[in-house]
């Protein structure tokens, strides 16, 4: 049995190029905490205002677009399944926090884990958010890198649970799995599985038709460094000083790609990575306070 992962950035841009990855197949899975709702939206029961009310997104433009694609495969008959074990663990913590049922999940060993590792992980990011407050570069670096190692292992403890989900409902050849572009370890957790997997990358992919050369922002390739344990050399700081400028400088509305500009994001976050690329350390100070003062105005 073969399954097709492919990873891609959840934006509008890349939802047409997943659609020709789907055309063939008969199962979709989706990389999202499974919900009742969906069922209702698909047959007709809820509108995507309606359902986009009851979900939690941080991509309404996204969700709006990928909720007509999902409506749109419900026609032609292939079956959407929503598979994040993680975020679903997630979600039943907060819904026993809200009924006062916290001390359930404490009985769960898997549960326990998941709960230790979003406070690490959340720890490190308020570090991190610390850090930025008192505007020392240095220690802000040092928080970048902490955060990036607790991301990982929550990258790979995400990857882990979704492989063992997926493996335990795939049924036959004709299987896409949506997997976001630093979900790196699921492929690799599949095989595991005794699943073989052939990958598309839809970044790279859209590259190529742009006739771009496809550059990793760098805090991913800080963090993925750390998924797969490789040595960067001491490389480190420069890149999450360098995170730290390409994060500033992106733009954070969501685009709709056009005729004319198919790919608004990804040649946005091509063409910064190119110039920050070119910064040494002390560069990245210069350009991060220069940054900060322009938004203290």
């Amino acid at each position: 049995m073969v399954v097709k992962i492919v990873f891609l950035a959840h934006r509008v841009e890349f939802l047409e190029m997943f659609d020709e990855e789907v055309r063939n197949s008969s199962t979709v899975i989706l990389e999202e905490p499974e919900n009742n709702m969906l069922k209702n939206f698909l047959n007709n029961s809820l509108s995507i205002d309606e359902y986009l009310r009851v979900i939690d997104t941080n991509f309404p433009l996204y969700s709006k677009h990928q909720l007509e694609l999902l409506k749109k495969w419900h026609r032609e008959g292939k079956t959407i399944i929503q598979a994040e074990p993680y975020l679903e663990t997630i979600a039943y913590i907060n819904s026993a926090i809200i009924a006062r049922r916290y001390d359930e999940c404490l009985k769960n060993e898997a549960i326990r884990n998941v709960i230790e590792l979003e406070r690490k992980t959340v720890k490190a990011l308020i570090e991190y958010q610390e850090a930025l407050m008192e505007k020392d570069f240095d220690l802000i670096v040092e928080k970048v890198i902490e955060f990036a190692k607790m991301d990982a292992e929550r990258f790979k403890v995400r990857d882990y649970m979704r492989a063992e989900k997926i493996s335990k409902i795939v049924n036959d050849e004709r299987v896409v799995v949506e997997a976001g572009y630093m979900h790196i370890m699921l492929p690799r957790y599949l095989r595991k599985l005794k699943i073989d997997t052939v990958e598309v990358n839809l970044l790279e992919k859209a590259c190529r038709r742009i006739g771009m050369k496809f550059l990793e922002a760098p805090g991913d390739i800080l963090t993925k460094a750390f998924i797969e344990e490789k040595n960067l050399g001491g490389l480190e700081k420069l890149l999450a000083a360098q995170s730290l400028i390409y994060i500033s400088l992106l733009s954070k509305e969501e685009k709709a790609p056009t005729k004319w500009e198919p790919f608004p994001h990804l040649k946005e976050e091509l063409q910064i990575i190119e110039n920050i690329s070119k910064m040494n350390y002390e560069k990245c100070r210069e350009t991060f306070y220069k940054l900060w003062s322009k938004t203290q105005k």
